[in-house]
């Protein structure tokens, strides 16, 4: 398989070149065996759809490629003005928002006041930054943002991963189901309606269906997209997913696992910010972005909490934004002094402790969804075959 890859070498002008491996991995082994900094890689295509994609979103950017490249061209030795000065070279990456970057360095702003002034960089990442221009130490900021990004990457895979089948065989058997009682049920109904006698009371409820959606089928049809466009607004509009996030967190399920979802990203990212030297009451502050908005309340609590004196333990039992064993380990960290590590280690915790449950409940959930789609597919079949068989036991 061919891979074009946009590479440098020490201080020389980036290029592209082509490799043949078997995987996207083996290629980059590559190159790097052969002395060159990757900047970004793709499989070599001419499909229609590899030459459309970036025409799709030109406003959108992948800060995680953007902070890796930029890492690997400042370990190579490249100052900051030159590496993103490769970068916005690079065939594959569009001046239209690198290009304010480099003007504001050159007009002497420091480089977090220039990722500052476009909203699109994560305020963790200018807040890291911001910490390294103090210890003249840029890749070992970069190198943190990057690892809390796969940390979180990986957490939220990982439920992607254990959720996708339930919520698929959901939908599949749902479709289904609406597809049988939607077309196929009304279709054998018309077969019984126009037969005199005692019908069996299978194609009776058969009859009395068809009739109902042929009299109300509009209706009905109308209330199905209002409620599938609700669940899209929901989906797609920030006030209204907050106000659902809002009623998930206080149903009695998902209420705790969300809960320990959303404190394990907002431990993760004070632990990060703090490891980079920022104050805790800045990384309280630039940490509340992690959490949904329904949970806005409460961290700006713990904030007021701990800038009013209060120990970080008990400013997040205040806010309640804490758990026990959180609480514990939070109490061994302000007496060590060496809290953003506890709190890594709490938001580690956490995030073993969410996905073993999520496993659990989804060992129980996918065979309940298997019975009740099995049972309510079986169920509709019976009806529709029913009076067939007893109208053939009769003429026998």
């Amino acid at each position: 398989m061919e891979f074009r890859a946009n590479v440098v070498q020490g201080r020389a002008s980036p290029r592209t070149i082509a490799v043949q491996a078997r995987s996207h991995d083996e290629a980059r082994a590559v190159l790097r065996n052969q002395g060159y900094t990757i900047l970004s890689m793709s499989a070599a295509s001419r499909g229609w759809l590899v030459r459309v994609a970036p025409l799709v979103d030109r406003q959108r950017i992948d800060v995680d490629l953007f902070v890796e490249q930029l890492h690997d061209l400042l370990q190579a030795g490249l100052s900051l003005v030159e590496a993103l000065s490769t970068l916005h070279r690079t065939a594959d990456n569009s001046a239209h928002w690198l290009s304010p970057v480099l003007e504001r360095l050159r007009a002497g702003h420091r480089f977090s006041e220039a990722l500052g002034a476009d909203p699109r960089f994560p305020p963790l990442l200018i807040a890291l930054v911001k910490s390294s221009e103090l210890t003249s130490d840029l890749g070992q900021a970069l190198e943190r943002f990057l690892d809390h990004r796969r940390k979180s990457a990986e957490v939220r895979d990982r439920l992607i991963s254990v959720g996708i089948y339930p919520l698929l065989l959901t939908g599949v058997g749902t479709a289904v189901l609406l597809f049988l009682l939607l077309y196929v049920v009304p279709k054998f109904a018309r077969v019984f309606e126009g037969m005199t006698g005692s019908l069996p009371w299978s194609a009776k409820v058969m009859v009395w269906w068809g009739q109902w959606l042929g009299a109300y089928g509009t209706v009905f049809y109308l209330v199905l997209a209002g409620l599938l466009a609700a669940c899209a607004a929901v989906l797609l509009t920030p006030a209204l997913r907050t106000k659902g996030l809002s009623l998930l967190l206080g149903t009695r399920l998902l209420r705790d696992r969300l809960r320990t979802y959303f404190l394990a990203r907002w431990y993760r990212g004070t632990g990060t910010l703090l490891d980079g030297g920022i104050p805790l009451v800045d990384a309280l502050a630039l940490s509340r972005d992690l959490l949904p908005a329904a949970m806005y309340e409460n961290a700006d609590e713990v904030r007021d909490a701990v800038r009013g004196g209060l120990s970080p333990s008990q400013a997040h039992a205040r806010g309640g934004m804490l758990t026990p064993v959180a609480e514990q380990l939070m109490i061994a960290g302000e007496r060590t002094g060496d809290l953003g590590a506890v709190l890594l280690r709490i938001a580690r915790f956490h995030e073993a402790e969410l996905s073993r449950s999520l496993e659990r409940l989804m060992k129980i959930l996918e065979p309940a969804v298997m019975v009740f789609i099995g049972v309510g597919v079986g169920v509709v079949v019976v009806l529709m075959y029913l009076p067939i068989f007893e109208l053939a036991s009769a003429i026998q």
